[in-house]
């Protein structure tokens, strides 16, 4: 029955993906001259087109990169290409699932077949994603601040989703920072799951869960401790965020000159992009389907004449969004795990490394006697 039931779910979010596409091939074909709407897809120069392919790739390659960074800092042996397929089979998963809810799940399930263990992942996943939000956001408010003649002139009375995409971004930001600093509060929130499982006849041995789930909250909460004693190490890692999150967004800029436009600049483009983005993103469906193409419509149609917008909502929605499914699934087709052999990735414990200047290990034992209080 349960397999049953995640088939089914499998299946409608790819009919709603498949549906939402359907939908705006079916209106840019049919928006004024069909004729004239395949003229101008075939006439899209390929050379702007390979730029945007370009910001597509550099996001794909920080997305594992960063992990690869995170990795290396907490002394883990990790290999490059399992940290690029990782990123890659999270990208995947987010892009099916409601609320990209199923990205960071088959990750750690990913790196533990590999050896590494699910607290350092889960420490990695969040720590980026603190990350890529606070770069979002931060460079989000930049642009407003700067443009906001033009975010007011372009969103007009739909100026209400942008501010309520800042709130509920900025609680993701806030439940990041609770998960890192309230031990008791999540020690408290395991138990309850736990012995909720337990009553439902899910986990059948509560005690055995509840000591697994403590040492990868441990090593989870040692990850993130080691993070904050080098301030230096958060700082680089925002700043990989930040070119990532600009790389990602900037395909919308290439795809504008691709199809023959200017009189637009980068910023003004740049800065309605993350308008968008951050107003769309906390749409509880696959890819935020339905809200994104809508407000591409929205937000560009002064700047992509209404022959093309359409077109462009294409191949704009094909470069950040369909062809992440593609290259993930083929990152999850790939994914054969490690076998029993391989060796086990250190932990921040294994690694125990010395605070600067003084050789000293950090506090893990003082972590310990904090998780059981």
């Amino acid at each position: 029955m349960g397999f049953n039931k995640q088939t089914a779910k499998k299946a409608l979010n790819a009919l709603f993906i498949a549906g939402t596409f359907a939908m705006v091939l079916y209106f840019a074909l049919r928006s004024g001259d069909i004729s004239k709407t395949g003229e101008a897809l075939r006439w899209v120069n390929p050379w702007w087109l390979l730029g945007g392919l370009g910001c597509f790739t550099l996001y794909v390659l920080f997305e594992g990169g960063i992990l690869q960074l995170y990795f290396r800092l907490q002394g883990a042996r990790v290999r490059l290409g399992d940290s690029m397929r990782c990123g890659l089979i999270g990208m995947y998963y987010s892009a099916i699932t409601p609320a990209a809810t199923g990205g960071q799940p088959m990750q750690i399930f990913s790196m533990k077949k590999k050896g590494v263990s699910p607290g350092l992942t889960s420490s990695a996943l969040a720590v980026k994603f603190f990350c890529w939000q606070c770069a979002l956001l931060l460079s989000g408010a930049v642009a407003w601040a700067l443009n906001a003649r033009l975010v007011a002139d372009t969103l007009q009375q739909g100026i209400w989703m942008l501010r309520l995409g800042y709130v509920m971004n900025g609680i993701a930001v806030a439940g990041i920072i609770l998960l890192a600093v309230s031990r008791n509060m999540v020690r408290a929130v395991i138990i309850f799951l736990v012995n909720l499982a337990h009553k439902l006849r899910l986990v059948k041995d509560r005690e055995r869960t509840s000591s697994r789930w403590d040492a990868a909250l441990q090593e989870f909460h040692a990850s993130v401790d080691l993070m904050t004693r080098r301030p230096m190490w958060f700082l680089t890692l925002f700043l990989l965020s930040v070119v990532q999150v600009l790389a990602y967004l900037s395909a919308t800029y290439f795809v504008y000159r691709g199809f023959g436009l200017s009189g637009v600049s980068y910023a003004h483009i740049l800065t309605i992009q993350l308008s968008l983005y951050i107003a769309a993103s906390f749409t509880p469906l696959p890819g935020a389907s339905g809200a994104q193409e809508g407000g591409f419509y929205l937000f560009f149609r002064g700047i992509f004449p209404e022959a093309v917008i359409l077109p462009a909502l294409l191949v704009w929605r094909f470069l950040t969004y369909y062809l992440s499914i593609i290259v993930g699934f083929v990152a999850v087709v790939t994914d054969g795990g490690g076998s029993g052999r391989r060796r086990r990735a250190p932990s921040p414990q294994d690694a125990q490394h010395s605070e600067p200047g003084t050789g000293s290990p950090p506090q893990l034992t003082q972590l310990k006697e904090g998780l059981q209080t």
